[in-house]
């Protein structure tokens, strides 16, 4: 009997610690319009990272757009391919976008981010027009399968 309380204590601990990490970003939401996402260029070409939500068949497919180190906008889900399951998405820290899931961490300068294992971000293909970025609305249909 002893054993047991010791396993519902241990537990019951575990579950106040998972509790306290980090949370995913609160995610401003999107639409689709003839067939494309825009985000007014004014909007993100800041240097910062933002996070979005397109809305897909009652599924939220979360995407983010940040600015690297070279000035170029780059796209990606709010998900990688390997800690997509635990639906914890990144956050930003100083100047780092950090997996909640396994806690690796991506230079938010860094053109391109490499694969440590299977997580990183996953890029999505976005193209800037004069004054938005622009996003095919089918890429990010065919992303839901990640949340």
């Amino acid at each position: 009997m002893r054993s047991r309380s010791l396993v519902i204590a241990v537990l019951a601990g575990w579950g106040a610690v998972a509790g306290c990490g980090p949370k995913p970003p609160a995610h401003e939401p999107v639409e689709a319009r003839d067939g494309e996402v825009r985000i007014a260029l004014a909007d993100v070409a800041d240097g910062a990272v933002h996070f979005y939500t397109y809305a897909h068949g009652g599924t939220n497919v979360d995407f983010l757009v940040r600015t690297d180190g070279t000035g170029a906008l780059q796209t990606h889900l709010d998900a990688c391919y390997s800690c997509y399951q635990y639906r914890r998405g990144f956050v930003v820290e100083d100047d780092a976008l950090v997996c909640i899931a396994c806690r690796l961490e991506y230079a938010i300068s860094d053109e391109v981010w490499d694969f440590i294992g299977a997580c990183a971000p996953i890029s999505i293909h976005s193209e800037v027009d004069d004054h938005d970025l622009v996003i095919d609305r089918r890429l990010l249909d065919r992303a839901a399968k990640y949340f």
